[in-house]
């Protein structure tokens, strides 16, 4: 094994600086140097260029393999003299500061793993090892392809690091159990030393490693953070601005790739029930004070002994989910409903397990939100019942449910325009069709209750969806109450 070199003994080698993908640099001259960076939505401009200078910026273009900043300090000391390397440091510290440089690690000569900015607040200060400090892969720490790429991600971390090939993920591997620096370097015997430790400095640095404090336990994991769940936390960071570098909002990313999905799902039972329609004008002069409902507003659990009806059904579907009028927006069909939605574009869809309702047949059904309809699906099949008998224990119920609606998305609906947040905010129209169901529920005297969670794999299979293309997102029972 070749001697291990620690911090701060010897000689070792360092950082190798480039500029980031998609950064390029125009023909410079000695009054200007135009660089162009897409992140920045503007260009890079520096007056009057030094020979050296030139050459220290055409080393970090993407055209080239990079250098480390002691190589970039020798280049510009020998053709401009030390009086140059003033303005290389100063250029060096605007790039940082712009996100504008990537960090790499040499192995073998060969380019062993790149550290990018992902985020606006990345700023890279590499860590300093302990030698007798133990360290683990943090649980936060991820591998996946992007292109052609194997990048590590983390929830925790500004940015991202490409690994490009297996001494890299062989590090990463390796420190899925607690490991001090010479444990790490002994089970990696054909890897460089001082290559092992740049790479556990990033790794530290960035959060993808942390310093373990007793077994396998990172010793940075606050109260907070020790609350966490892996998937929770990444989706966090990933369906909000501030911790990556993807395109975020209404993109229209499929516009001329991919026809988007009709505003209104369409459906070919052979079977329909046309529902009640209440009068609304009725409705405002008798219903009860909109301060009265939201106070009364909670889940109820009992039922009365006689079941909901098929005319409570109608209304309440009616005042929680029809189609009030239908438009056209610039890519794709919207329509306007009792409740909000994301973009107008309304990808839930509902449906019914009916088990105990007057006037309807026990099944599972489709609501159309434009006719009113319930669309018949299937009788009370295993699966069907499965889902109700699920929906009874989620709920704490001493009874079968009357009534189970399940809160379905047609994902595509949201992903064909937005990136990034698009499942975020099918969560947040959830959320708002759960308490207009609540407050209707309280207005007409019903027992609602929202349930926390349900089975998306056996409601697929129960209505005969595509798992990837539609299915639940969210439950709510619904019955006749108990006085």
């Amino acid at each position: 094994m070749p001697p291990l070199v620690l911090p701060g003994e010897g000689v070792r080698q360092d950082y190798i600086l480039s500029f980031t993908n998609a950064i390029t640099v125009s023909a410079p001259t000695a009054e200007r140097m135009v660089i162009e960076v897409p992140a920045l939505c503007r260009d890079f401009v520096i007056e009057h260029v030094s020979p050296g200078l030139q050459q220290a910026v055409s080393l970090l273009s993407l055209s080239s393999t990079g250098a480390t900043e002691d190589e970039l300090a020798s280049l510009v000391r020998d053709t401009d003299g030390t009086e140059g390397l003033a303005r290389l440091y100063y250029q060096l510290l605007l790039f940082a500061e712009h996100r504008m440089l990537s960090y790499g690690i040499s192995c073998n000569g060969q380019r062993m793993a790149t550290l990018v900015p992902a985020s606006p607040f990345f700023r890279f200060s590499p860590a300093s090892i302990t030698p007798q400090s133990s360290h683990t892969l943090s649980r936060f720490a991820y591998l996946r392809r992007e292109l052609q790429d194997i990048v590590m991600e983390s929830p925790l971390s500004h940015g991202k690091i490409v690994l490009h090939g297996w001494e890299a993920a062989a590090v990463a591997t390796e420190l899925a159990k607690a490991q001090t620096l010479a444990s790490l370097c002994e089970r990696l015997p054909n890897l460089p030393g001082d290559a092992v430790v740049l790479f556990l400095e990033m790794l530290l640095a960035e959060g993808f490693v942390c310093e373990t404090a007793h077994g396998d336990a990172c010793r940075e994991e606050n109260e907070a953070l020790r609350q966490w769940e892996f998937h929770d936390l990444l989706f966090h960071a990933r369906s909000r601005l501030g911790r990556h570098d993807k395109p975020y909002g209404g993109t229209y990313r499929f516009h001329n790739r991919v026809e988007p999905q009709p505003g209104i799902k369409p459906i070919s039972a052979k079977e329909s029930v046309a529902l009640y329609r209440p009068d609304l004008d009725a409705l405002t002069r008798k219903d009860f004070p909109f301060t009265l409902v939201l106070e009364e507003r909670k889940s109820i659990r009992k039922y009365a002994s006689h079941p909901i009806t098929d005319r409570q059904i109608g209304e309440f579907l009616y005042r929680t989910a029809r189609i009030k009028e239908t438009s056209y927006g610039e890519f794709q069909d919207l329509s306007r409903r009792p409740y909000p939605g994301a973009g107008s574009l309304y990808e839930l869809e509902l449906y019914l397990s009916v088990n105990a309702c007057e006037g309807i047949p026990s099944g599972l059904y489709h609501y159309c939100p434009q006719r009113h309809f319930l669309d018949r699906i299937c009788d009370l099949t295993v699966d069907v019942r499965s889902l109700l008998k699920d929906a009874a224990g989620a709920a704490g119920l001493d009874e079968a449910p009357q009534v189970l609606i399940t809160i379905a998305a047609r994902f595509q609906r949201l992903t064909w325009k937005y990136e990034s947040m698009a499942y975020s905010a099918i969560l947040k129209n959830v959320g708002a069709l759960c308490q207009t169901m609540y407050l209707v529920a309280t207005a007409m005297d019903l027992a609602p209750c929202a349930l926390g969670g349900g089975n998306s794999d056996i409601f697929a299979r129960a209505a005969g969806l595509d798992y990837y293309a539609e299915t639940s997102v969210g439950e709510f029972l619904i019955g006749s109450k108990r006085i």
